[in-house]
């Protein structure tokens, strides 16, 4: 079965998918966010209708969060990248990152 047909089928109901449940070892890559950002946008293309993607799983570094961000931007515009559409699954190792980076610019 072609694999954007399944996903057809799945979104029809859906308003979020996400790259992981957490309960996997290996969680968000960026390949399968292209594989599903994709599948999102041709999914708007032929029904007019928004689902929402979320990054989750591993995500730990501002920089691993930035790849995300600019992937779906690049695949379904800056005008989708709203928290109604895109969203991170923070863990702490990701809010610890961000507060790092941020009193290294308060020391700059």
């Amino acid at each position: 079965m072609n694999i954007l047909k399944i996903f057809f089928n799945y979104f029809l109901g859906a308003d979020f998918i996400k790259t992981s449940t957490g309960k996997e070892t290996i969680n968000a890559t960026l390949e399968s966010a292209y594989i599903m950002c994709s599948a999102i946008a041709q999914f708007y293309k032929n029904t007019n209708k928004n689902v929402g993607f979320k990054a989750a799983g591993c995500i730990r570094s501002v920089e691993q969060a930035l790849q995300y961000i600019i992937l779906f931007e690049r695949i379904l515009g800056r005008n989708n990248l709203d928290p109604k559409l895109f969203r991170i699954g923070a863990s702490m190792g990701l809010l610890e990152n961000i507060r790092e980076k941020l009193l290294v610019d308060k020391l700059i």
